[in-house]
């Protein structure tokens, strides 16, 4: 009965229910994701590696294609060395000799020789064949062919006559014919043919080209390919003799697929400039091998995470219980009205975050009422400021009518336009209404602006020319958008030059925006300067201290790039002593129901 009891506590809790879920729902669809991953790794793999392997011979089949190209190329130097008209030196001499082994033709051939084997580092030697028999030949290391050896061999002679015209490839052979060399070559031979005395290549051969190839132009192709001892490549010519392999014992022999092709995976490649062909070889053991073997480890790994996460959830499940029920037995001790509990905190994660959480609750319970009272203070004096912060405009404003009225009844009219024209100023900038006004109010604010700066420097110094479409009066702009324009203009532009200046402000509506020009004919600014500025604006100020120029027109910059959008700013151009001009770009907006527009001022 003890244990039947145990057993329903035990099916009803938390950590049961949260061990068998972990368990259902982690282990289920590991095992069949673990499945299914094993099967498409396992293809996707094989596949991938044949690819590979496919691409790999293509790979080696172009560079072969240009291996064969390249010497083809180079025999066909003799007809175009030593070039004077459309037909070289080299081949005129040898079509127009009146006497054998003059030292005119000698040296030329031996020039040709030198640059033949200068082309190519894999070039060994290279050997030009008179049409009777006698040859001249240079090789890289300064030896000469035996005399004792036949050069060329009867069999290439035979080749060569019967393909007159093409390139001729012989297999690769040891070079027997220089004293002390064993080394394995292939020979490219081609015939010289009199195009002087006879139009295009029906003319008689008046000698034979061979270059012999060292297997070190194979190897340098080869050398990055990646392929184990098991895996073969081929380079066959179009009778299936094998003219390289990575097996050099196979060299010159007739190439013979392992009859067994379940074990070789085979793949060939056909050179379309030559008849030869790239075949690779590769043990499908050794390709799918390291496969199989990382899906064994993947197994594995796996079967790991299964018995961790049985583990992990029974762990976990214990773990995350037992903070809980502390936190409900305190819980209750919350509920009976005692707030001085508090819950011990174990750890660092979401169950300590929850422990903390409740003693912070309990704390700021038991001192919820004075915070209210508190509140309700803070309250009082932010709005006995605010009535402080109406009242301080108001009290100047009335200041400053009653000097204006004292400068009136002096008869000091200046002064009294400076004062009116000040306060408007002051109210304009000091009004806690809206921050964003229309395109009339700025202007008014501008005129009132220049008024004073009119009656400090006198119309012989300052002009203003406004040319503001009336359809734009309406349109809404950031407060004290223009008037630290207008103050750069006059402090930067006009004051340092001599005479008087002007600033003219414009405006037009394009492609739903609203654009605002400020120009002036001051003094500009250096490339330099203007390059800082732009740079200010961009957020990058410059690396050394460059003054205090430009605040004002980045704050005005900054303010309508955070209302409107990067697209949206201020752009400058400026020319030393020409002038400067400054763009506001802002989008058109107008007011719900525009007042009535006057007709734009200058």
């Amino acid at each position: 009965m003890l244990n039947t009891l145990r057993f329903s506590r035990l099916r009803k809790s938390i950590f049961a229910k949260f061990a068998f879920s972990f368990i259902t729902v982690g282990l289920i669809p590991l095992l069949v994701l673990s499945f299914f991953a094993l099967n498409t790794f396992g293809n996707y793999m094989e596949r991938y590696s044949i690819n590979s392997f496919e691409q790999m011979v293509l790979y080696a089949g172009k560079n072969v294609d240009d291996f064969y190209t390249k010497y083809n190329n180079i025999s066909k130097l003799m007809y175009t060395f030593g070039q004077q008209g459309s037909y070289g030196q080299f081949g005129r001499l040898l079509a127009e000799q009146s006497t054998p082994k003059d030292y005119q033709l000698t040296a030329t051939v031996d020039d040709f020789l030198h640059t033949v084997v200068a082309t190519d580092v894999h070039i060994r030697s290279a050997a030009f064949v008179f049409p009777d028999g006698s040859y001249q030949d240079v090789s890289r290391d300064g030896s000469r062919i035996d005399f004792r050896s036949q050069f060329p061999p009867s069999d290439w002679g035979g080749t060569l006559a019967r393909n007159p015209k093409q390139l001729i490839m012989f297999p690769t052979h040891h070079q027997d014919y220089y004293p002390g060399s064993g080394t394995q070559v292939l020979t490219f031979a081609r015939n010289l043919i009199d195009v002087v005395g006879s139009p295009g290549l029906d003319g008689n051969v008046v000698g034979s080209l061979y270059m012999d190839i060292s297997l070190s132009a194979f190897d340098e192709i080869f050398q990055y390919l990646t392929i184990s001892q098991k895996d073969g490549m081929y380079v066959m010519d179009e009778s299936g003799r094998i003219l390289y392999s990575n097996k050099h014992d196979v060299i010159g022999q007739m190439f013979q697929p392992v009859a067994d092709s379940e074990e070789y995976h085979y793949v060939q490649h056909l050179m379309p400039n030559s008849a030869w062909s790239v075949v690779g070889e590769v043990n499908k053991d050794e390709l799918f091998g390291r496969i199989n073997a990382i899906k064994s480890t993947i197994a594995i790994v796996i079967g790991l995470c299964i018995l961790s996460l049985v583990i992990v959830a029974v762990w976990f499940s214990n773990n995350l219980s037992n903070p809980i029920r502390t936190i409900i037995r305190h819980m209750a001790r919350v509920e009976s009205g005692n707030f001085d509990t508090q819950v011990q905190v174990r750890s660092a994660d979401e169950i300590g975050m929850l422990a903390r959480g409740f003693n912070k609750m309990t704390d700021r319970l038991q001192s919820y009422i004075d915070e209210v009272y508190v509140a309700q203070i803070k309250q009082k004096q932010a709005e006995l400021t605010a009535l402080k912060s109406q009242i301080r405009p108001h009290y100047l404003y009335n200041t400053l009518e009653v000097i204006r009225m004292s400068a009136v009844a002096n008869d000091d009219e200046e002064v009294a336009d400076m004062i009116i024209a000040l306060s408007r100023q002051l109210k304009y900038v000091l009004d806690y209404g809206e921050e964003t006004v229309t395109l009339l109010e700025e202007k008014t604010n501008i005129e009132q602006y220049y008024r004073l700066m009119e009656l400090r420097y006198g119309e012989h110094r300052l002009a203003m020319d406004m040319r503001i479409d009336g359809e734009t009066l309406g349109c809404l702009l950031p407060k004290l958008t223009l008037q630290p324009l207008v103050e750069n203009a006059i402090y930067h532009g006009i004051m340092p030059k001599t005479g008087k200046g002007t600033i003219r402000i414009t405006t037009e509506a394009e492609e739903e925006r609203l654009i605002i020009t400020v120009d002036d004919d001051g003094t500009g600014m250096t490339e330099e300067r203007l390059e800082r500025l732009r740079e200010k604006l961009k957020g990058h100020p410059p690396a050394e201290p460059s003054g205090g120029g430009g605040i004002g027109v980045k704050n005005v910059h900054d303010r309508i790039t955070a209302l409107y959008g990067p697209e949206y700013g201020i752009k400058i151009n400026s020319t030393p002593n020409i002038g400067t001009s400054v763009r506001v770009i802002l989008p058109y907006q107008k007011e719900a129901a525009d007042s009535d527009n006057g007709t734009a001022g200058g």
